[in-house]
């Protein structure tokens, strides 16, 4: 419902359901302005030839939070650049690397594998000493770390990419990119990807740091401030998947400067498929996908949350052709906070892992960790239950009991809230965060998942990062700190 409209000789902006609309007075026509809503009393600012939103005082389906400028495009959007090349090449062969050995058991890329499922085979230890700790000269909010071939890889957000050898923690290499990086790298084949806030995607190699090449994915060399640092308005702010010889990326921060999705060759950079139309998906309204969180894979698709218009945007993996449901309307009903912009404020992971059995690991909160349930061991589902929401448990509580879903069978004591976890056949491994009187302290545990006890608790001197905890073939557990260290614990008799 609009509670506030603002005009303009050209334009009427007024604040709906799940965003802004712009009403083009010659033409009638509207269009659905997604990603951010404008205070109930204050609307739209018009100053200066600018628009200007002010940060949403409640949990309205946005996207984008806090002061927001916008300016006239023109006909900036078209354009292309075609003749500036976006494929750069560094030093050396690009189509040649060392050999880089990754065991079967290794975490090569975010939450363990491309469909983020944060599990493994490896035999977690049941006691764990700390074992080395990495701490850069220019601290930064790292990434998650990643780990194979004896090596652990991570970025951070001064773009800088480095990697650590896994048994003490010395710097083995560092490399740079010139805007920040949020998701960690990815390694395939003797070599090292990432995506960076400057619009590129990066090539190194595994074992030197060497830059093999950078893609352009953004339309254009442009830079804005996105909340104290400079970004390009297209930043390759998701992190990048590598499967089959092929990297996928996606640049972009809202649906009307453009979504651009990538299908790269990963051993020379050229481009397989390229769409830049899934910002436009719906053509009514002119609106459609965001480029709002980290991408993964799903059966034969590439998927990333898209925003409040588009909640899941979804790419097959061979044409590149968008294939999210359409809902062509003014208004959303879901809310996102992508955790490259909101650190502190979407760290929280979901983990809903089901067994063979049927038993399920189960742990849901929202964006804000404002709600949230316990970790717990759920049996099967109960007949005639074909499935079951992951946050099925705060629903129920929401309700009064009035969901039915399976026996519960064990339940942890803690009312942590949960920024990572690794699932192995035995043991879950929990990074938390927990809250008392004398305020809030972060630890990293080991729990049966047999039984639901606790095997080994180290208390941690910082939160650790989203997704921010791997282990290696070597049984090593590592985790990244938001103060910027790297902390590895492994089952020996090391001490502190």
């Amino acid at each position: 419902a609009c509670t506030m409209a603002t005009g303009s000789v050209d334009s009427i902006f007024y604040r709906a359901a799940g965003g802004t609309v712009r009403i083009d007075t010659a033409s009638g026509g509207a269009e659905h302005i997604a990603p951010m809503r404008p205070p109930c009393y204050e609307g739209v600012i018009i100053s200066g030839g600018l628009l200007y939103w002010g940060p949403s005082k409640c949990r309205c389906q946005l996207s984008l939070y806090g002061h927001i400028g916008l300016t006239p495009a023109g006909d900036f959007a078209d354009r292309r650049d075609a003749d500036e090349p976006r494929l750069q090449l560094g030093v050396g062969e690009a189509t040649k690397v060392e050999p880089f050995e990754v065991s079967a058991d290794d975490w090569p890329s975010y939450q363990a594998d491309n469909s983020r499922t944060s599990t493994t085979e490896v035999a977690i230890p049941t006691k764990v000493s700390r074992q080395w700790v990495f701490k850069p000269s220019l601290a930064g909010i790292p990434t998650a770390p990643v780990a194979a071939g004896g090596v652990v890889v991570l970025g951070d957000n001064n773009g800088v990419v480095r990697a650590l050898d896994g048994s003490d923690g010395k710097l083995s290499w560092k490399a740079y990119t010139g805007g920040a990086i949020f998701f960690p790298p990815t390694l395939w084949q003797g070599r090292v990807y990432v995506g960076s806030a400057d619009g590129h995607v990066y090539a190194f190699e595994a074992t030197s740091g060497r830059l093999l090449w950078r893609f352009r994915a953004a339309l254009d060399e442009r830079r804005i401030p996105v909340f104290g640092k400079l970004m390009s308005t297209w930043p390759v702010a998701g992190g990048v998947v590598a499967e089959k010889g092929v990297v996928y990326a996606a640049s972009g921060i809202a649906h009307y400067d453009g979504t651009h999705v990538y299908a790269l060759d990963a051993v020379t950079g050229k481009v397989k498929w390229h769409n830049d139309s899934s910002g436009k998906l719906f053509a009514k309204f002119n609106s459609g996908v965001s480029l709002q969180g980290s991408l993964y894979l799903q059966e034969s698709q590439l998927c990333f949350s898209g925003g409040n218009a588009c909640q899941l945007a979804s790419y097959d993996l061979k044409t590149g052709q968008c294939t999210s449901p359409g809902r062509d309307r003014v208004g959303s009903n879901s809310r996102t906070a992508f955790y490259a912009y909101y650190p502190q404020y979407a760290q929280y992971v979901s983990l809903n892992h089901t067994f063979a059995d049927g038993r399920s690991l189960n742990y849901a909160a929202d964006y804000s960790g404002a709600l949230h349930s316990t970790l717990a061991l759920l049996g099967p589902l109960p007949p005639g239950v074909a499935k079951l929401r992951p946050d099925w448990r705060i629903q129920r509580r929401r309700r009064g009991g009035a969901i039915t879903g399976p026996e519960i069978l064990w339940e942890h004591k803690s009312r942590a809230k949960y920024n990572s976890f690794i699932v192995s056949p035995d043991i879950v491994v929990a990074a938390g965060q927990t809250t008392s009187r004398v305020g809030t302290g972060s630890f990293l545990s080991a729990t049966r998942i047999e039984d639901g006890s606790e095997l080994w608790r180290e208390e941690l001197p910082a939160a650790v990062v989203k997704g921010g905890s791997a282990v290696d073939s070597k049984q090593r557990v590592l985790v990244s700190l938001q103060d910027g260290r790297i902390l590895s614990f492994a089952g020996s008799s090391k001490t502190r």
